[in-house]
């Protein structure tokens, strides 16, 4: 039981500093449940993160993988639900406050202010998960992983597409120059 409060109460810390998506807050992700609470090792983090990513639904399915490997289904549901709960029921909060006649001015510029804050995660993001397995290591991985940013970040391929062709991108470096 004590792990499961562990497991909603770590989440929903991490849903509350969040801004912009669950993306946003996975290098403090990773520290809690690598470094402060020795659930998983780095490897297996970042694995669940790609898995979650790969999976059709919110882009936060690797909060329930997380919780899945640390304690089953019991586990899945705690994070999962601490990930949600504590951000709905504030998001349900400012939707009310924005559907009255006249909505507080501070919305518009929480939202305006929130905006680069949420680019700073993001990059942080990328540098943590990257650091150890595609960054620096060879000049080919990290011109994949930039011509894959450019493609989506322009709209001009599905994403699906893209992780696909990144996929086999890899396979042929692999095939080939290893």
């Amino acid at each position: 039981m004590h792990v499961l409060l562990d497991l909603f109460f770590t989440f929903a810390y991490l849903a509350l500093i969040s801004v912009g998506s669950a993306s946003a807050v996975i290098p403090e992700m990773e520290r809690q449940v690598v470094i402060v609470h020795g659930w998983m090792s780095h490897q297996a983090f970042v694995e669940a993160y790609a898995l979650g990513l790969l999976v059709p639904g919110p882009n936060m399915l690797h909060v329930v993988l997380i919780g899945n490997h640390v304690a089953g289904l019991p586990g899945a549901v705690a994070s999962g639900l601490g990930m949600i709960g504590p951000t709905s029921c504030i998001l349900a909060s400012v939707a009310w406050l924005i559907k009255q006649p006249k909505p507080p001015a501070w919305i518009k510029q929480l939202h305006a202010a929130l905006s680069p804050v949420t680019i700073g995660f993001l990059l942080a993001t990328v540098w943590n998960l990257g650091k150890d397995t595609v960054f620096l290591k060879d000049i080919f991985s990290t011109a994949i992983c930039f011509l894959a940013l450019l493609l989506s970040v322009r709209g001009l391929l599905n994403t699906g597409w893209i992780v696909v062709l990144a996929l086999l991108a890899g396979a042929i470096k692999g095939f080939f120059f290893n």
